[in-house]
Order: C-alpha cells, then structure tokens, then sequence
C-alpha cells in the first residue's frame, strides 16, 4: 500500500493537487497477510486569484451560543466561559457593555489547499 500511495503522491504533485489520507484498516483477506485499505481526499490546488466563497448563516435563540461559536472558529482561541471568544465580534458599545450582538456581523474563516484551518493557533 505504501508504494500506492507513493504513486498517488507523484500523480498528484503532477496535477497540482494535495492529498491527504483521511483513514486506513486493515481487512480480512484470504491469505495470512494482512492487507490495509485507505481512504484518500485529492484536492486541487486552487490559482493564486482563484478562491472558494461559501458563506453560512447561524441561526438561533438568545444566549444560544452563536456569537461564542463564531468566536473560536474565526480566533482559533477557546471562550474563557465568560465571553471572550465573542468579544472581538462586537462592533458597537452598546454590544460590548450588554454582551449581546445587536448587529449582522461577517466574519472570514479560512482554510489552505488541504482543508486545514488557516489559523496559526489551530496548530
């Protein structure tokens, strides 16, 4: 299997695509030696001016958690459990001195070619 992969790494350096091995097993085979399967995602690599737009809406009830979890994915940094993931999402005073959003807000979150999350906190 690894010389499989191996193979599929150069293809796809070829094409210009990342790839990334989501799983691997092993399975029964008939034989006493065992034989793995894996699973792999290829991705093309975007041009340099070429970009996926995608964007989500978070819908919700007060005090659901919505701007907190805008908060950690787009600052890469856990809450405090007081609500500081969510305190760089306030754009008015009023917001920051209540606590709530009273505003639509638009927030980027980004990822390279592999699917990865483009903070550095993240790792």
């Amino acid at each position: 299997m690894r010389a499989s992969l191996k193979t599929l790494h150069r293809l796809a350096e070829k094409v210009g695509a990342d790839i990334a091995i989501l799983r691997e097993r092993e399975v029964d085979y008939d034989s006493d030696v065992p034989r793995k399967i894996a699973e792999v995602l290829i991705r093309k690599v975007p041009d340099d001016q070429q970009f996926l737009d995608l964007r989500v809406a978070v819908l919700g009830n007060v005090d659901s958690g919505k701007s907190t979890l805008l908060g950690v994915l787009t600052q890469g940094e856990l809450d405090n459990g007081r609500g500081r993931a969510r305190l760089n999402l306030f754009r008015h005073l009023h917001e920051i001195q209540t606590g709530r959003t009273s505003s639509i807000s638009f927030e980027i979150l980004g990822f390279n070619s592999k699917g990865e999350s483009a903070l550095t906190h993240w790792g």
